[in-house]
């Protein structure tokens, strides 16, 4: 099958540190390429895999913002649609997967090529487009109408894993007042436990005014700064902490955590539920009382099960296969 993957413009493919969306695509990609397709990733300069990549030109991804929350976040995607339609006019394809924001080309020559439209976040009041997938049920019925959804999956034997725990938790997230770190640190201080977090600053001023007054006062909390790669930092971590105050549609840190074999103790916010198994793979939570007392009961979960249950259910060959199955049903004329 000849496949044409479009990513977002904000980040390389696959991205440099933090960048979920992109390092999804990529490990799509470099699936559907092993499966034998025939793929093109149309991405941000810098972008690369083992199919063909046209770098979209015009796109400064060192400019973009780090999270698209409101309209006035985007950038232009102009470039990638004439990019798209210049390739495509001499390189025909049989489908389009389009991760973009704005799906231009997809939208304005609709009857050119097959498409499915993948998203992640919450979608804005007038967002809506056909063959819309998300990224979990609970999404996929915020996005409404007849939306399909394909979990995410990760090239496991990218990551390796450990069932040896050090002494200490983490949080790994852009921090941001929607990531909600400050509540992982209220929690902490009711504990003898240690919590690192780790995340690039995307708003310096929760950054400075609360989160920071916060670790002043919790000697057994630590900010790490922005790290490069998640694997070593979870395989080593009782456990994963996740706060968000926001619809998370399907947080892929925490599929990285039960990849290198740890559990993960996160609210109950957005997707994350078909995520976490309470009680097998981590622990769902409503409150801070509800963190304390998981991270009092980590020891319950066993980090093989964690592991296990990514390979069960989170393999990128089971999202790869789900995807195809969407792709043959556009290429058959299905629309939704």
């Amino acid at each position: 099958m000849r496949i044409a993957v479009v990513s977002t413009v904000y980040k390389t493919t696959p991205p440099a540190g933090y960048g979920g969306i992109e390092r999804i695509v990529h490990t799509l990609v470099e699936q559907l390429v092993r499966d034998g397709h025939d793929v093109t990733l149309f991405a941000a300069p810098g972008s690369h895999c083992s199919g063909k990549t046209v770098e979209i030109e015009g796109c400064d991804h060192s400019r973009a913002p780090s999270c698209i929350i409101k309209k006035s976040d985007m950038i232009s995607e102009e470039p990638l649609c004439r990019a798209m339609k210049e390739y495509l006019s001499d390189h025909p394809v049989d489908v389009i997967h389009d991760w973009s924001f704005q799906n231009l080309f997809v939208l304005r020559y609709p009857e050119v090529f097959p498409f499915i439209i993948s998203a992640c976040f919450p979608p804005l009041p007038d967002y809506k487009r056909p063959n819309l997938v998300a990224c979990s049920n609970a999404h996929a019925i915020l996005c409404g109408a007849s939306t399909k959804y394909v979990h995410y999956g990760l090239n496991l034997d990218d990551y390796k894993f450990s069932y040896s725990k050090k002494d200490s938790f983490i949080h790994i997230a852009k921090i941001a007042k929607y990531k909600g770190q400050h509540l992982a640190v209220m929690a902490f201080r009711k504990t003898k436990e240690k919590l690192e977090i780790a995340g690039n600053i995307e708003d310096p001023l929760y950054y400075r005014i609360i989160l920071k007054p916060f670790l002043w006062f919790s000697p057994n909390v630590s900010y790490l700064g922005e790290i490069q790669g998640t694997n070593n930092y979870l395989c080593g971590a009782k456990a994963l902490i996740q706060t968000p105050r926001w619809f998370d549609a399907f947080p892929l840190v925490i599929l990285e955590a039960f990849a290198s074999g740890t559990p993960v103790i996160s609210f109950s916010e957005g997707g994350i539920p078909e995520q976490i198994v309470n009680g097998l793979n981590g622990y769902l939570c409503k409150n801070t009382d509800d963190i304390i007392s998981a991270v009092n009961n980590i020891s319950q979960i066993k980090p093989q099960d964690c592991r296990f249950y990514a390979e069960e259910y989170f393999s990128v060959s089971r999202m790869s296969k789900e995807y195809i199955g969407l792709y043959n049903r556009v290429i058959d004329g299905e629309v939704w």
